[in-house]
């Protein structure tokens, strides 16, 4: 509820806010970040050089510039399974995530015994609308949320 009660809040903010937008030249990790931190995440760029972000929660998220031909951003997060966690049992739930998910892409990699959501968002040569990114990062995180609890209710995490 408190997430859905936020998204709406952010989603009425940017309407009303004057647009703005990043031409995709400036799509990379500090401008990304600038971005989050002003609309109100902790963010910081990584070792790997990535946007990485907190929600409210404390869960770290990370947006990845994908090759600057691709036009791309991937937006991602993950969780370890719980030592009890067989990979066929975490193949199906990753399969229920992606059967109920919206946003969100949910898979699990074995040899990192390991879950994941990630999700890529495609611009175009004229760069991405700053309130569009920032929606799209809400309904990435309440897809991401569900997730989580879901795994945890299952027990996997």
């Amino acid at each position: 509820m408190i997430r859905k009660t936020l998204i709406i809040i952010t989603m009425a903010f940017l309407l009303l806010s004057p647009l703005a937008a990043m031409s995709g030249e400036e799509v990379n990790a500090e401008n990304l970040t600038a971005l989050l931190s002003d609309a109100g995440y902790e963010s910081y760029i990584d070792e790997d050089g990535d946007t990485a972000f907190k929600d409210q929660y404390g869960m770290e998220y990370w947006i990845i510039c994908g090759y600057p031909e691709e036009n791309c951003l991937y937006i991602q997060s993950g969780w370890s399974a719980s030592p009890e966690t067989v990979s066929e049992t975490a193949f199906k739930l990753a399969n229920e995530g992606n059967r109920t998910m919206f946003t969100a892409r949910c898979y699990y990699e074995p040899m990192e015994r390991a879950f994941y959501a990630d999700y890529t968002l495609r611009y175009s040569d004229a760069g991405i609308d700053d309130a569009a990114l920032l929606s799209t990062v809400e309904a990435f995180l309440s897809d991401s949320d569900v997730f989580t609890d879901f795994l945890i209710g299952e027990g996997a995490m």
